[in-house]
């Protein structure tokens, strides 16, 4: 039965939650804007997702449209071209000051998909991606958020009797600002060790494949694989000699100013102190929702993440 709804809906294609495409930034086709009642603005490079439970979002603006902003009835619309293809109504937690502008934290409140057909939707979310550890309305959040492809980045992070290289996609970085937002779950080890020290370092995924990303995720933080078991070499960053792969084309090294628990992740809010540009014009690899893929000129990566 499964197969046959397949081959009429998906025409056999394999079902997932996500796709996972290689993009150079000036590949993606997307665009991201937040509405409200006074304002319409732009924020396809300054939105991010901070927290998968409750569902939340970050979105910065600069000062001249954030004062324009009355958080009243907002939505994040998701578009491609002139087709509205995801729209979230958020509700605001917290307006956060920023040298240029403000931070706006958002809890995500109702979500409305607009790819393929309404038939399509429904087959997809309540057959093919059912689950007793997933809702109907969480599959939809999900589709929403990655209706914007989602960088997949890898964070390292090392002291004296610690050392962790992970990947992740809850992130963003905010360039007017040289900030960089971190969404790490509270049950990462790694996450105490971060605060403390208040230095990580993120790394894009230039020249990296997918499977060995994916070994990185299956590590617990507890035990995180060692040197010597890495499949690639490492150097270390400038300033806070942590490892760097030798995949990479940039690495950001940054200072973590302040943090917020939002639910099942903490959100990290952190300065940039140094970038390192190894390889021109690196890409990175990015999860793509499944409905948003269908309708795009993105190539699949075989694998899972």
């Amino acid at each position: 039965m499964g197969s046959l709804i397949n081959k009429i809906f998906f025409d056999n294609k394999r079902i997932r939650t996500f796709y996972i495409t290689r993009l150079h930034a000036n590949e993606i086709e997307e665009k991201v804007y937040l509405k409200n009642s006074t304002c319409q603005a732009d924020i396809t490079s300054t939105n991010s997702m901070i927290c998968l439970d409750p569902f939340c979002m970050a979105a910065w603006l600069p000062s001249g449209q954030a004062a324009l902003t009355n958080n009243k009835g907002t939505e994040i619309q998701f578009f491609k071209g002139n087709k509205l293809n995801a729209a979230i109504t958020v509700s605001i937690i917290e307006a956060v000051p920023t040298a240029k502008g403000i931070l706006f934290l958002y809890k995500v409140e109702k979500v409305k998909n607009h790819q393929l057909s309404a038939l399509h939707r429904l087959v997809l979310f309540a057959y093919f991606l059912r689950s007793k550890a997933n809702t109907y309305h969480s599959r939809k959040v999900i589709s929403a958020l990655y209706s914007y492809p989602r960088s997949i980045i890898i964070v390292s992070y090392k002291d004296d009797s610690y050392c962790n290289i992970f990947p992740m996609d809850i992130h963003g970085y905010i360039q007017e600002e040289d900030m960089y937002l971190l969404g790490l779950r509270t049950t990462n080890v790694t996450l105490d060790r971060i605060l403390e020290a208040k230095k990580v370092v993120v790394c894009d995924t230039n020249d990296v494949d997918i499977n060995t990303v994916y070994d990185l995720g299956k590590h617990s933080s507890k035990s995180p694989a060692s040197h010597d078991h890495l499949p690639f070499k490492t150097t270390e960053s400038e300033l806070f000699k942590f490892p760097v792969p030798d995949f990479v084309g940039s690495y950001k090294e940054i200072e973590i100013i302040s943090n917020k628990k939002m639910g099942y992740h903490m959100l990290m809010v952190g300065k940039v102190l140094n970038k390192k540009q190894v390889k021109n014009n690196p890409s990175s690899l990015y999860h793509v929702g499944f409905l948003q893929f269908q309708n795009s000129n993105y190539k699949s990566i075989d694998g899972l993440f």
